[in-house]
């Protein structure tokens, strides 16, 4: 009876073996413990001739069966769990990628910004700008640092004489590199030529250009975006971005630097009119050269400066021989051509830079010779009378002659006061008038 019960309890273990094989091993091996239970039981039935614990194998069944049931529910549910786990980790990533890009926005629209704000501020500043170097300076910095991709920013003006380009500014990460084209290359060139905005990704694939030749003349630059400078059909100049590496800049960076010219072509107008509006104001309208009230500061400006370097400034005041006489025969436009005629031949004569003519009074011009003593001056103001005295004018078809008269003083050997340098120089003109004229005379000789 003993070894009955011990049986039993042996096979309630064998029970639970099947349904935990059932449940945790999987199907293979429930089913060999299963069948390893069900024969022990029976060779236990045949040995011990008790048939009643064959009935054992209903609780292997009966375990194998509810194992069978909830390994299958936990699969279910293992399933069902790992769904829903990828789905919330599909709809995680969603939401990552959703605020990856939300931020992405929010640097670019905050990157945007402060373009615009770079952009206000040097449309701002630039109209403080009245010459044109300052100009071209102020707008490549801006140009340089407000799309902050490239190495190297080159501004050009055009020169209207030559009808080339000339560069005017630069700004560049390395300062050691020199710019070879001062006036600009193959790309400048087509600029303007064609008066388009030049937007390039890489050069050495653009077909337009032959790249082997390129790469020598712009310092292997790769990529590069470049506007004109217009000012109505007028080609003012271009600003040009250059990069090392290919694929830099966007069609964004071309229509902000075209934004950026544009500004520049209306402050380079602004300066035009004002170099011209402030020419005309020193400048007399008729001989081209500068008003008495110019001569005289220029005058103050360097009798002061002689003073201070030690070095002699001359002044030459002339007047024409016998002028009213050309008006009276030949008419006041024949006193303008004469007036217009020996202006030209003093700018000719003094063209040493610094040096100043000027339209004293009606027939009368003042000249400012710079570090230029008496003997100096008198050998230039020679030179002035016979070129004027040797000219042929031609006045209603008549062939004349024109002659002046000069007086010279020189600072500081006969005035260190400006108001008694121009005085002396003209009591040397007087003088020389009263000599016979068509001569040149200072205060102590002639």
């Amino acid at each position: 009876m003993d070894y009955i019960d011990l049986i039993k309890t042996l096979f309630v273990f064998f029970g639970i073996a099947v349904f935990s094989a059932w449940v945790f091993l999987g199907h293979l091996s429930g089913a060999l413990i299963l069948l390893v239970s069900i024969i022990t039981s029976l060779i236990m039935a045949w040995v011990l001739s008790d048939y009643s614990i064959a009935l054992e194998i209903f609780l292997f069944l009966s375990m194998a069966a509810l194992g069978y049931y909830l390994r299958n529910k936990m699969q279910i549910e293992a399933r069902n769990t790992s769904f829903s786990i990828e789905e919330i980790q599909r709809n995680k990533n969603i939401l990552t990628e959703g605020m990856s890009s939300h931020q992405g926005v929010q640097e670019a629209l905050k990157k945007k910004l402060n373009r615009f704000f770079q952009l206000k501020e040097f449309i701002s500043n630039l109209s403080q700008h009245l010459d044109v170097k300052s100009v071209a300076e102020a707008t490549t910095e801006a140009a340089f640092n407000i799309i902050s991709k490239a190495d190297n920013c080159c501004f050009y003006m055009v020169d209207t004489q030559k009808q080339e380009l000339a560069l005017v500014a630069v700004k560049q990460k390395n300062s050691g590199i020199k710019i070879k084209d001062k006036a600009g290359d193959i790309f400048d060139r087509w600029i303007f030529k064609q008066r388009q905005a030049l937007f390039i990704e890489d050069i050495r694939k653009d077909y337009r250009f032959d790249s082997g030749k390129n790469n020598e003349s712009i310092n292997n630059f790769r990529s590069l975006i470049s506007a004109p400078l217009l000012m109505g059909d007028n080609m003012l100049g271009l600003i040009r971005l250059n990069s090392n590496r290919p694929n830099v800049f966007l069609p964004d960076d071309l229509r902000l630097l075209d934004i950026i010219s544009s500004v520049s072509s209306v402050s380079l107008g602004n300066t035009f009119l004002y170099t011209k509006t402030k020419e005309l104001a020193i400048r007399d309208s008729l001989t081209g050269v500068y008003v008495q009230k110019f001569f005289k500061e220029r005058v103050l400006e360097e009798v002061a400066r002689s003073l201070r370097g030690d070095c002699s400034v001359s002044v030459l005041l002339l007047d024409i021989d016998f002028f009213k006489a050309y008006n009276d025969n030949y008419g006041h436009m024949a006193g303008d051509i004469v007036l217009k005629k020996i202006a030209s031949i003093l700018n000719s004569v003094v063209q040493d830079s610094g040096n100043i003519v000027a339209r004293y009074g009606g027939e009368e011009f003042g000249i400012i010779l710079i570090n230029t003593d008496l003997n100096q001056a008198l050998k230039t103001a020679e030179d002035i009378r016979k070129n004027i005295e040797s000219e042929s004018f031609l006045l209603r078809r008549e062939k004349t002659a024109v002659t002046v008269s000069i007086g010279v003083a020189t600072c500081p050997r006969d005035a260190k006061i400006c108001e008694d340098l121009i005085k002396l120089a003209d009591d040397a003109l007087y003088k020389a008038k009263k000599s016979g004229r068509n001569c040149v005379c200072v205060k102590d000789q002639c």
